[in-house]
């Protein structure tokens, strides 16, 4: 559906070059979720809007459906751009139009008459829960709302791709739930390909199927959902994990003098991931058994991530060197992802 190649955006600020997006290239298929993560800077926003030419690349090939955008008049270009609705983070509405006009705003000059309009507006707005604001205006409305109204725009020309530029940036943690429903309902109802640029990764655990992760113009990282979050490889991909599982306080409290003073040569700390049937089993007993070693779970928690249950522990391992490392390699081998993190001075060779 949408593969971009070797994109290159260049932009000039001062008579000074600044590389924005440098040489990435990807896909996105029919009907998929994606989401593109990355900090203030990274040059997400400006790779999404490669695709749809807002932002015109310096070199490199953008196909949407089979076409080659960045060879297209003006004119084909345009036509191209109707089946790609975009939302952005401050909705972008008309302040002096109402709902119902601002959502019929893309279907001016189409062509229908004003019963075809009326229905296709009154559609989107049931779609997106909004029968009852057709004559407010965006004034009257909460952010939620805007970006409800923004969404069956977005819809207005029955697009096959939608672009969500940080939709949710704006909002509060329950609206920013409820819009993020929406957009996975209309995935499932209309089997729209959906790319969603953020810089939270709580944005796209529950409704993207695949992660890009992007740093300084590049692409650091790429995976599905679920190998992204047990096994993240990048440095940029660990600290996005870090605010989803709070590892920052676990790293300032293992850093910190107090538990240097209980942390002997024979210790490690490590951080376990494991998913779906392995969160279930208690394989924290087994290996204390097994190889004689003391685990101590310094923290914990277990997240549903595309109804997948992805656990995460860290953990104090105490006790012979041979037998914490045969306790690691049981845990690799049993497909449980182990990190250390921390280790004493007998296991330096091991782990430097």
């Amino acid at each position: 559906m949408i593969e971009l190649k070797n994109i290159i955006k260049v932009y000039e600020d001062g008579g000074k070059k600044v590389e924005a997006v440098k040489d990435v290239s990807l896909e996105v298929e029919n009907g998929e979720v994606l989401g593109i993560i990355g900090y203030s800077g990274a040059g997400k926003s400006t790779l999404v809007r490669c695709i749809n030419l807002l932002e015109k690349p310096t070199s490199g090939q953008v196909i949407v459906d089979d076409k080659d955008l960045t060879k297209l008049s003006q004119k084909e270009l345009r036509k191209v751009r109707e089946k790609i609705g975009m939302i952005f983070q401050h909705f972008n509405l008309m302040a002096r139009r109402n709902v119902f006009d601002n959502v019929a705003y893309p279907l001016k000059g189409k062509g229908l008459n004003k019963k075809d309009i009326a229905n296709k507006v009154n559609s989107l707005l049931g779609l997106v829960g909004l029968e009852d604001k057709a004559l407010n205006y965006p004034s009257q409305l909460s952010g939620g709302q805007k970006q409800r109204v923004a969404i069956a725009r977005a819809l207005a020309n029955d697009p096959q791709v939608l672009l969500c530029d940080e939709a949710t940036s704006a909002l509060d943690p329950e609206t920013t739930q409820s819009i993020l429903k929406l957009i996975k309902e209309i995935n499932e109802k209309l089997g729209l390909t959906i790319v969603i640029i953020t810089h939270q990764m709580d944005v796209v655990k529950d409704i993207c199927q695949r992660v890009i992760v992007m740093e300084e113009g590049e692409i650091v990282e790429k995976g599905d959902i679920v190998q992204i979050f047990t096994n993240p490889k990048a440095k940029m991909t660990k600290k996005f994990m870090a605010t989803v599982f709070h590892y920052d306080k676990v790293y300032e409290l293992i850093e910190g003098k107090e538990f240097a003073s209980k942390f002997s040569e024979n210790d490690i700390v490590a951080k376990l991931s494991f998913v779906g049937s392995n969160a279930e089993e208690a394989f924290i007993s087994e290996i204390s058994r097994r190889f004689k070693v003391d685990a101590n779970i310094i923290s914990g928690n277990i997240e549903i991530i595309q109804g997948t249950p992805i656990g995460n522990l860290v953990v104090k391992f105490s006790g012979f060197r041979e037998g914490i490392n045969g306790a690691i390699k049981y845990l690799n081998g049993n497909s449980i992802y182990v990190e250390v993190i921390k280790y004493g001075e007998s296991f330096e060779h091991d782990y430097a």
